[in-house]
């Protein structure tokens, strides 16, 4: 099938921010009483994931239950961060704006609403996407890596899964990707783990695995 829409994660795929993102999540458990996470370690078990499962991987740790400031605290702190500034990956602007001549094109990521568009809008492409193309896990039952939030900007945009790519930096993002039953591809460009990310995403089943963006919009143009 003739491909028609091509979705974008955003952290860690358009926008360099991932470890901003752990930097905040470190931020507000440790006002909340749950210090002694590292960077290293909430990058192999956070990025990827929602809030939420991010909040129930810790408790399920710890024992015990993470306050609901949680949330709002890792929010706050995040765009304390992004005020400063934030970098896209390289070539990524490139890559929408050469990819929008030809498909349809949205946003779909496991991050809160408010950091998303905030990305999104510091990286210069908020007229490319519209308020209306960009959708998160809020808007749906379940995050990534289940496919629920995929489905759902598939329907929005009005094309069937068939015809969809999927561009994902991380396990939990190309497993959603597969299961919505979509063309998925893997980009390393800033992983912190490019070899062992690589290796667990082709043992998920994803074919299409690239270093950067321009060799990612050469796959594009093959499919």
């Amino acid at each position: 099938m003739k491909k028609e829409l091509v979705i974008f994660d955003c952290d860690g795929t358009l926008a360099d921010t991932e470890y901003l993102h752990q930097m905040a999540v470190i931020h507000a458990l440790d006002v909340l009483g749950f210090p002694g996470y590292d960077v290293e370690f909430c990058l192999n078990h956070f990025v990827g994931r929602g809030m939420a499962q991010v909040q129930r991987i810790v408790e399920e740790k710890e024992g015990r239950k993470v306050p609901d400031e949680f949330l709002p605290l890792y929010i706050q702190k995040c765009e304390e961060l992004m005020d400063k500034g934030v970098e896209p990956i390289p070539g990524a602007v490139e890559a929408v704006r050469a990819l929008e001549q030809y498909y349809k094109i949205c946003v779909a990521s496991n991050g809160e609403p408010e950091t998303v568009v905030k990305s999104i809008i510091s990286l210069g492409l908020f007229d490319d996407f519209g308020r209306e193309q960009i959708f998160t896990k809020s808007q749906v039952a379940r995050g990534k890596p289940f496919p629920d939030l995929f489905l759902f900007a598939a329907e929005q945009m009005g094309v069937p899964p068939e015809a969809c790519i999927v561009i994902e930096d991380s396990l939990a993002g190309v497993t959603a990707g597969l299961a919505a039953n979509m063309e998925t591809i893997g980009i390393l460009g800033v992983s912190h783990a490019p070899d062992q990310v690589a290796e667990n995403m082709k043992n998920a089943g994803v074919i299409h695995i690239r270093d950067t963006w321009p060799e990612i919009v050469d796959v594009i143009k093959t499919l």
